[in-house]
């Protein structure tokens, strides 16, 4: 069921990238943290708003860049195991790809510290080149 909150910055979600992926994108459900400003995730209307995301992966990077972000297992309820934050293919998606991370049976509402908010974008500066 997607969202219908508007996400925090921070927010660790589930989006749903095979509803239009040409490849080398990203492809199914994977977990994603919002990485853009809550003012600019708001809903458009009576619809979904969008929000920009970075995704996760447990695949670690071919190369070690510093827009590959580690994570270490169980540091957040929503990641069970060893991940990497993928700056480089930050994406613009809608709030109807999103959908809460679930464990144990229950929605998680889970935000990444500010520590790692800032380690996300150092990433981001870097993969985008204004490091």
């Amino acid at each position: 069921m997607p969202i219908y909150f508007v996400p925090p910055r921070g927010r660790i979600l589930i989006c749903d990238f095979d509803m239009a992926c040409v490849p080398p994108e990203m492809a199914k459900e994977r977990r994603v943290v919002v990485v853009s400003p809550r003012s600019y995730n708001r809903r458009h209307g009576a619809g979904p708003g969008r929000c920009l995301v970075v995704p996760f992966s447990s695949a670690a990077p071919v190369a070690n860049r510093p827009c590959y972000v580690p994570f270490a297992a169980n540091v957040y309820a929503s990641l069970t195991e060893e991940t990497w934050a993928y700056c480089d293919a930050l994406s613009s998606v809608s709030h109807a790809r999103l959908t809460p991370v679930r464990a144990k049976g229950k929605d998680l509402f889970e935000d990444l510290t500010p520590e790692d908010v800032e380690r996300i974008a150092v990433g981001l500066r870097h993969a985008i080149g204004i490091a």
